[in-house]
């Protein structure tokens, strides 16, 4: 079962895995992976939910990441 995360480390395994930001709206930061894959995360909270850490875990592992 996966767990809240901290946004820091969060931020820290896209930026490991080559995503980079490419657009910030408010608290949200759409990032981009080297194949052009496409997530927007909600990085202006403390913490990142378990639900939106396993979706993101999901698109990482579909884009090949």
């Amino acid at each position: 079962m996966v767990a809240a995360q901290d946004t820091r480390r969060v931020v820290k395994l896209l930026r490991k895995a080559g995503w980079k930001p490419i657009r910030h709206a408010g608290s949200h930061t759409t990032w981009e992976s080297p194949t052009g894959v496409k997530f927007t995360l909600a990085d202006g909270h403390k913490t990142i939910s378990a639900g939106v850490y396993r979706e993101l875990l999901k698109v990482m592992e579909g884009s090949g990441q």
